[in-house]
């Protein structure tokens, strides 16, 4: 089994464009031709129909499609199998976005790892963008996340939710200043994005735009501004008068969810992995004092 041959399929086949897909795999796009070229003759078998901007998956390509991610998730259990430690008894790979590690999923690790001393865990920093693609070719155990997609192959369970809510360096400010006074506007996914069209349809478009929470903080805390950001993340600046609610402004919840391939979700340590998740954001979300 090649699997760069196979990775390459399923990168083509979700990116509908060789370019594309070349780009994502940080391959030239003849390098990208060629895979897809050899894969065919080894298989027999035409897998995309070229058209001159985009390809599609022919018919034995949609039917090679679901054992390709198959034959992917495989190779990487397989892989996690042989790297393990000669005392690990078991192996969880964990991957996540910046800010949901820095709120409540190093908490979790460190009980988690109380709780399974011989179980080996690795910690993984994803984009939005990576988790799935990760998830999907099995790199990934379990990803957690605030939007999950509605896939046939992936299970997903609802964690808890995280508050999010505007707050400025300067106290008093209303919504309308607050969205002109470098207000720097944090990628929270798309139902986030819809919320605040809802809210602010009138508002100025923001110059200042990042996907990291805790960059969004750094900034209006050592340069000035405001920002969307998780309570338990503000709470203790709000308490020491660096960080002020901003007057009027509606909290944003965003539900957490917690996804794995299909199937999994009976397996007694990702159960267990889950219910320490949900606990840890429980507490974390708990631990937060009321604003004012």
């Amino acid at each position: 089994m090649d699997v760069d041959l196979i990775r390459t399929f399923v990168q083509v086949a979700k990116a509908r464009h060789f370019r594309k897909a070349a780009e994502q795999l940080f391959l030239t796009q003849s390098a990208v031709s060629a895979r897809i070229k050899l894969l065919e003759e080894r298989l027999g078998a035409k897998l995309f129909e070229r058209s001159k901007h985009q390809v599609s998956l022919t018919t034995a390509g949609v039917r090679f499609m679901a054992h390709a991610e198959e034959l992917l998730a495989a190779w990487a259990h397989a892989c996690q199998e042989v790297r393990l430690p000669e005392r690990a008894t078991a192996s969880l790979v964990a991957g996540a976005t910046d800010t949901l590690w820095n709120i409540f999923l190093t908490d979790w690790m460190i009980t988690a790892s109380k709780a399974f001393p011989e179980m080996m865990i690795r910690s993984e920093l994803h984009t939005p963008e990576s988790l799935m693609p990760a998830l999907l070719d099995g790199s990934l155990d379990i990803a957690v996340m605030f939007d999950a997609p509605a896939l046939p192959r992936l299970y997903v369970e609802e964690l808890g939710s995280i508050s999010l809510i505007m707050v400025a360096d300067r106290k008093g400010l209303n919504a309308e200043q607050a969205l002109q006074f470098r207000f720097v506007d944090v990628n929270w996914g798309e139902s986030f994005a819809v919320a605040m069209q809802q809210h602010y349809s009138h508002s100025v478009p923001s110059l200042l735009h990042t996907s990291v929470g805790k960059v969004a903080l750094e900034l209006i805390l050592k340069s000035g501004g405001a920002a969307y950001l998780p309570q338990q993340m503000v709470s203790r600046h709000i308490s020491e008068h660096k960080l002020f609610p901003v007057e009027g402004t509606p909290a944003i919840v965003r539900p957490v969810y917690a996804a794995m391939l299909a199937g999994k979700e009976s397996d007694p340590l990702l159960q267990g992995t889950v219910a320490q998740m949900r606990s840890c954001l429980d507490e974390t979300a708990g631990s937060s004092p009321r604003l004012p």
